[in-house]
C-alpha cells in the first residue's frame, strides 16, 4: 500500500500539535458526525501553516476513509475489542500513519499516538497503545477471505452498503466501486469560459508554479498536479484564482452543468445552489444577456454561495429560498434542482459520508427530493426545461425519483444537451445521465424534462 508524503520536513512539536487537533476532530466525529472538511476547518489552529493544514487534512480524511481496515488490523493485537473512544482514535491515528504515510517514521507515529493520551487522564493506556502499534508496525495482517468481509473491512465500507451493491451490481462491480471510492480525489479546475480557456489557463498557472493536466471527460476542466516537494502549497495563491478564472469542481459536476444545457440569453434558476460551482457554469453559459438566479435555503450555505460568486464575478441574483416553495411562477427557461442527497457517489471526496449515512435514510432523502422537484417545477415556463441531479447512484434517489415525477406537461428529454463527445457514453436510453464512480470521475445522476406548451 502507498503512503503519503504530506509531512516531509515537519518539526516534531508542530506534528504533535496537528496530531492533537486530528485526535480532537475524530473524537468529535464519533460524538456528532460531521463533514470531514468542516472538521478540518473547525479544529485547524490559526497558527497552522500550509504544511500543518495539509497534515491535519491527511490524518482526518485518511482515518475516516480507512477506518474499517485500521480497526481490523490493530484489533488483531488487542486482548479486549472494546476500548475507550480516546484510546481507539489514538490507535487509528497511529495505525494510519504506520500503514499509509511512508514519510512519517514509525517511532514518530507510535510516540505521537501515545502522547495523545497525556491530557486525558489515560496514562494507563499509554503502554497498551505503544505495544499494539509496535505490533502493527512489525507484523503484516492478511485481509479477510470472503468477498463481503473483504469489501466491508479491507475496503472500509459499511456492511449494509456492501451487501446492497453486491446484490445489485455483482461482486466484481461492487469491488470496483469500493476501490474507486478509496482513491485519492484530484482537485479539478473548471475554467471560466467567459474570460479564458483551458490552454491559456494551464499556461498562466504554470507560470506561477501550478501544474495541471487535461481533464478526463470535460475539455473545459484541468486536473491540479500537487507539488510533492511542497505539500500544502495552495493554488488559491495564484492570480488566476483571485481573478475568478476558474472554480474547483469535479468533472462530473461540470458535465451535469453542461447536460442542463443553459443557452445564451436564457433565464436560469439554480434552486439548490451552494456552494456555487454549477451556478458559475450556468452563468457562463447564459452569457451577458442571460439572467441567473441562485437560491439557497440555509443562511450558512447562502453566505458560502455569496463568497464564491463574488470571487468569480458571477452575475447571478442570490436569494434565500426554499426550493419546495419558490417565489416564482413559470418564470424561467431552465430550472436546475441539484438536490441534497446521500452523497454515496462521492465517497472519495467525502469519506465521512460512509459512516454518517444509514440505509433507512434513503427513503427520507427520496421523499424530500421528490418534494423539491415538484416545488421547483412551478418555476419553469412553458417551453422551458427542468433538470434534476444528485451525487449518488442509488435507485431510490435517482431513477425512482425521476420515474415518480409526473407533473402535467413535463416530458423527458432524450438528447444529450451540450455534452462533449467523450461524455455521451454516460447517456442512457431514457435520457438520463448516469456517471458511476471510477475512470477519474465522481458518481452522479441527472434527468431533464421539457414543459410543453411553448417554443423550444
Amino acid at each position: 500500500m502507498s503512503r503519503s508524503s504530506a509531512v516531509r520536513g515537519r518539526s516534531a512539536p508542530s506534528a504533535d500539535l496537528v496530531r492533537r487537533a486530528a485526535h480532537a476532530a475524530l473524537l468529535s466525529f464519533e460524538k456528532t458526525p460531521a463533514a470531514a472538511d468542516l472538521l478540518v476547518e473547525r479544529f485547524s489552529s490559526k497558527d497552522f501553516g500550509a504544511r500543518d493544514r495539509a497534515f491535519l487534512r491527511e490524518l482526518v480524511y485518511g482515518v475516516l476513509r480507512w477506518r474499517g481496515r485500521l480497526d481490523f488490523i490493530f484489533g488483531q493485537f488487542l486482548s479486549k475489542p472494546n476500548v475507550a473512544p480516546p484510546v481507539r482514535e489514538a490507535l487509528r491515528l497511529g495505525a494510519y500513519q504506520l500503514l499509509f504515510m511512508d514519510r512519517v517514521p514509525a517511532h514518530s507515529a507510535v510516540d505521537g499516538a501515545v502522547s495523545l493520551l497525556d491530557r486525558r487522564n489515560l496514562g494507563w493506556a499509554r503502554g497498551l497503545v505503544n505495544a499494539v502499534l509496535r505490533k502493527v508496525a512489525e507484523h503484516e495482517v492478511s485481509p479477510p477471505e470472503s468477498r463481503e468481509d473483504y469489501l466491508t473491512i479491507w475496503e472500509s465500507h459499511p456492511r449494509w452498503l456492501v451487501r446492497r451493491w453486491m446484490r445489485a451490481l455483482g461482486e466484481e462491480e461492487a469491488q470496483r466501486r469500493c476501490r474507486a471510492n478509496n482513491e485519492e480525489a484530484p482537485v479539478v479546475f473548471r475554467v471560466n469560459t467567459r474570460v479564458s480557456d483551458t490552454r491559456s489557463l494551464a499556461a498562466e498557472l504554470a507560470s506561477e508554479g501550478v501544474a495541471t493536466q487535461p481533464g478526463c471527460a470535460d475539455p473545459d476542466c484541468l486536473i491540479f498536479l500537487p507539488d510533492e516537494s511542497a505539500p500544502g502549497a495552495r493554488f488559491s495563491d495564484a492570480a488566476a484564482w483571485r481573478e475568478g478564472k476558474f472554480v474547483v469542481m469535479d468533472e462530473s459536476s461540470s458535465l451535469v452543468s453542461r447536460f442542463a444545457g443553459a443557452a445564451p440569453g436564457e433565464s436560469v434558476l439554480d434552486a439548490c445552489a451552494a456552494p456555487g460551482g454549477k451556478t458559475a457554469c450556468l452563468d457562463w453559459a447564459a452569457g451577458e444577456n442571460g439572467r441567473v438566479v441562485a437560491g439557497e435555503r440555509s443562511s450558512r450555505r447562502l453566505a458560502l454561495l455569496q463568497r464564491n460568486c463574488a470571487r468569480i464575478r458571477a452575475d447571478a441574483r442570490l436569494l434565500r429560498m426554499d426550493a419546495m416553495k419558490p417565489p416564482f411562477h413559470e418564470a424561467f427557461d431552465l430550472v436546475l434542482v441539484d438536490a441534497p442527497c446521500s452523497g454515496l457517489g462521492v465517497f472519495r471526496r467525502h469519506p465521512d459520508a460512509r459512516w454518517r449515512f444509514r440505509e433507512e435514510d434513503l427513503a427520507a432523502q427520496a421523499k424530500r427530493q421528490k418534494e423539491l422537484l415538484q416545488g421547483a417545477a412551478r418555476a419553469v415556463r412553458r417551453g422551458g426545461r427542468l433538470v434534476y441531479s444528485v451525487c449518488t447512484n442509488e435507485p431510490e434517489e435517482t431513477g425512482e425519483v425521476a420515474a415518480s415525477f409526473r407533473e402535467p406537461g413535463f416530458v423527458p428529454m432524450l438528447e444529450g444537451g451540450a455534452l462533449p463527445e467523450d461524455a455521451k457514453r454516460y447517456l442512457q436510453p431514457d435520457g438520463s445521465l448516469r456517471i458511476t464512480p471510477g475512470d477519474g470521475l465522481d458518481g452522479f445522476f441527472a434527468m431533464r424534462w421539457r414543459k410543453e406548451g411553448g417554443n423550444c
